[in-house]
């Protein structure tokens, strides 16, 4: 059993620099999905435990099914919302995204990850993150019958916790904080962390 963590639509393995040295105790690997450089994904192997930060959690099950468990932190099933409100954003706004990724690649990337607590990052990758932004807009996965926990922050600019509450109805644990944005993993690891190694622990991993 690996921790195999994926991150979000412009960040990288990086994501997880501050919450992954809290869970040493399991052996871990990370994909990076090329949004600054080579793509390096791992295989996952039977047994293994997603956890994904928002779209790295749609990516992860999208891979595969047969996940041992899934860790969503700040994540959603659908990013684009769909004609019932459920998922993120507007298709407008997910437009106006790509146009300003298509504008200036650097300036965008930096816009989106100043808004969301990261910092500064290599030259992007404007085709890997374009590709990225296709996949979300027809993202709308499930983790039905795979154990589960949901972390969250009601202050989170980007995903709704309606959002959240979606990934954990069919039987997922949620841990709602009422601070932390949409970059739990930097910015409360500690929070990230405890629920984590509970959950692991809780299904005997």
């Amino acid at each position: 059993m690996r921790l195999y963590f994926v991150h979000g639509w412009g960040f990288g393995p990086e994501s997880f620099d501050a919450l992954a040295p809290l869970l040493a105790d399991w052996p871990q690997v990370r994909a990076d999905l090329g949004y600054f450089g080579a793509a390096a994904c791992p295989d996952a192997r039977p047994g293994d435990v997603l956890v994904g930060h928002s779209a790295g959690l749609g990516w992860g099950l999208s891979q595969r099914q047969d996940w041992a468990g899934v860790v969503a932190i700040a994540a959603f099933r659908r990013f684009v919302r769909d004609g019932a409100g459920r998922g993120c954003v507007r298709p407008a706004e997910l437009r106006a995204l790509g146009r300003a990724l298509a504008r200036d690649p650097a300036e965008c990337v930096a816009g989106f990850r100043a808004r969301h607590g990261g910092g500064p990052c290599p030259a992007p990758d404007a085709g890997a993150l374009a590709k990225g932004l296709a996949f979300l807009e027809t993202l709308d996965v499930r983790a039905e019958a795979i154990p589960t926990l949901v972390l969250a922050a009601e202050d989170d600019p980007l995903v709704p916790l309606d959002a959240a509450r979606e990934l954990a109805q069919s039987g997922g644990e949620l841990f709602v904080r009422e601070t932390g944005g949409h970059g739990l993993p930097w910015t409360d690891p500690a929070f990230c962390a405890e629920k984590i190694r509970d959950f692991l622990r809780h299904h005997g991993w």
